[in-house]
């Protein structure tokens, strides 16, 4: 199994614990605000999720601390193909999320970021998770007999098992909308000169490894100031431009 503890062991792991950096010159939304879809206020985007072993952002988390939509103020994570840059601000927006969906979201704990933690989430925000156990069983009920079955699904319950002990997922989890990451850049098309030999990787969040640069950052005191200096370097951008 996996020390869920090491950073460094972990598929899905927070940018700032990682390897790994955004490429320079491309847009670091950690800091922006981010807006419902009538405007308000959501929360802000703490970090990003990166899947390390594909090295593309899965996940944005939102802090829905001083939200104004009377949230409970927690952690949330967003698929990042949820959340799209407004056209002019730096602001994410999260167009497609109702309100009931987000109060239903489950609270982001970096240390249990599981296999079924995942699907807990794409299964709240309207995606059809079909069970990869029962499913196949229901259909081999009326050509095998019920012992057949039974050892078929055991089988398979093993192999789910192995899946979430090895932080693993299935192949095909990450091919659906919500982790498309061209939706985060669709409405900033027009600032970018197309590259059609571009792939998504190289449209959507650019990372690089930055492990001859100091490695991962170990202080959850170094980290909380980083976050707080994003935050503090958004307002002064974002809203001391707006009272000028």
């Amino acid at each position: 199994m996996n020390d869920m503890n090491n950073p460094k062991q972990k598929r899905l792991q927070e940018l700032d614990r990682s390897d790994f950096e955004i490429v320079k010159g491309e847009p670091d939304i950690r800091g922006w605000d981010v807006r419902y879809m009538t405007g308000q206020k959501l929360g802000s985007v703490e970090e990003l999720i990166l899947d390390a072993q594909e090295k593309k952002v899965r996940y944005i988390v939102v802090d829905l601390d001083e939200n104004e939509l009377k949230l409970l103020p927690r952690k949330i994570l967003i698929p990042i193909g949820l959340a799209e840059l407004d056209r002019k601000e730096d602001d994410v927006l999260i167009p497609n999320i109702s309100i009931e969906q987000l109060s239903r979201l489950p609270e982001y704990d970096r240390n249990h970021l599981t296999i079924d933690v995942e699907r807990r989430i794409s299964s709240t925000l309207g995606r059809e998770m079909p069970s990869p156990v029962l499913a196949p069983a229901a259909k081999e009920l009326k050509k095998e007999n019920l012992k057949a079955v039974e050892k078929k699904l055991e089988k398979e319950e093993r192999k789910s098992k192995d899946r979430r002990e090895n932080d693993d997922i299935d192949p095909d989890f990450y091919t659906h909308e919500h982790y498309n990451l061209d939706n985060l850049y669709k409405n900033r098309l027009h600032q970018a000169a197309p590259n059609k030999n571009e792939s998504e990787y190289e449209r959507g969040l650019r990372l690089w490894e930055r492990r001859s640069q100091g490695g991962i950052i170990e202080s959850e005191e170094a980290r909380t100031e980083i976050i707080k200096n994003r935050r503090n370097i958004y307002r002064e951008r974002r809203y001391d431009n707006e009272s000028v």
